[in-house]
């Protein structure tokens, strides 16, 4: 079933996702649309939600309040209702392409997102957005971050997090430059995207993109040591990486990240008078589907500095062996580094996610 949504449009995440089920459950052969809070929960969702179930209930608390706020708007008409059962008229839920622009989404899409998104309402208003920028010719676009948080309102720390959300939820792909504009700003080119089955269109075209634009190569900045936390926890078998792909595959990608910047400043520190170089990463350690899902055009991921869960800090160890090998390429980075254990601080709290600690 293919969703459509009106482009012009002044909705919020709720009144989106409603908005966009409602059409595609209308169908023109009637004039009305008969249909119940549980019926759209299960078209939304693919299963009849239980409200013993917080998320669940979280979503027919949603369904609820953005019907009223869209009849309230005038943006649908309602004939009569009874309890939770609605009779709509057709408006606001008739297509007409010729008329206005629609942004299509497939109903497995929402599901997806309904099904794995920790805010699904506001992921999914993300998504459309998002896909309502596409070329339809090339299947892909560029646009800035920046250009995003101005005309959808997030934040950069919110539009980073829905990307990868739905990257992990492979709704989408992005495929991130590794040149930035030769005209003094040192800026990035724009990264193209497009949804996650035109992967090699957008390739394709995002390579195009970049020979329009005068653009330099570097080197992006990593941090090391967090990657190799992150590894050692991960040999550990840690929490956070078990029975998750794509935890593992993010964490493959940062390591081949890793094990490339060690050919371009090699890791050396000075401890118990003798000289370590620091060694490559034995990728064999990861699984095979996390080798062959892992694509270069992803670019390299942005390593944040203690970007750790609960689960990565509760399996490391103390880190003194770690502080040994690192300790040179932290005192450069860092300044002075104090060798102990790995705590959390309130500086920390913003890494964290608190759900973890129950």
């Amino acid at each position: 079933m293919k969703l459509f949504l009106d482009r012009q449009l002044n909705m919020n995440d709720k009144e989106t996702s409603i908005l966009a089920i409602l059409n595609g459950m209308y169908s023109k052969k009637y004039d009305h649309l008969s249909t119940s809070v549980s019926l759209i929960g299960y078209e939304m969702t693919g299963k009849f939600l239980k409200t013993s179930t917080k998320k669940e209930r979280t979503i027919i608390d949603g369904i609820k309040s953005a019907i009223q706020s869209l009849i309230d708007k005038e943006i649908i008409g309602l004939i009569n209702k009874d309890n939770d059962t609605y009779i709509f008229t057709s408006k606001g839920l008739e297509v007409n392409s010729n008329k206005k622009k629609f942004i299509v989404v497939e109903q497995w899409e929402m599901q997806s997102i309904f099904e794995r998104a920790n805010k699904p309402f506001n992921v999914f208003s993300f998504f459309c957005s998002l896909i309502g920028t596409l070329n339809n010719q090339t299947k892909e676009w560029h646009m800035s971050q920046d250009e995003m948080t101005t005309l959808w309102g997030y934040g950069k720390e919110t539009i980073n997090d829905y990307l990868k959300q739905l990257e992990n939820m492979q709704l989408i792909y992005v495929h991130r430059h590794k040149k930035r504009r030769a005209n003094g700003t040192y800026y990035k080119l724009n990264n193209s995207y497009g949804r996650y089955c035109d992967r090699d269109a957008i390739i394709a075209e995002a390579q195009k993109y970049s020979e329009t634009v005068e653009c330099e190569g570097f080197v992006e900045k990593i941090n090391r040591r967090a990657i190799k936390l992150r590894y050692n926890a991960y040999c550990n078998d840690a929490k956070k990486y078990r029975n998750n792909p794509a935890a593992e595959i993010d964490l493959y990608r940062e390591c081949v990240a890793y094990n490339r910047s060690l050919g371009v400043k090699p890791v050396e520190g000075c401890y118990d008078g003798e000289w370590k170089q620091g060694e490559l990463l034995d990728l064999s350690v990861f699984s095979d589907n996390a080798r062959n899902e892992s694509d270069d055009n992803w670019g390299e991921p942005d390593s944040m500095e203690n970007d750790f869960s609960i689960e990565e800090i509760l399996d490391l160890h103390t880190v003194g062996e770690e502080n040994k090998e690192q300790k040179n390429t932290d005192n450069e980075s860092h300044g002075e580094y104090n060798q102990g254990i790995f705590c959390v601080t309130g500086k920390d709290l913003d890494y964290i996610d608190i759900d973890d600690l129950y």
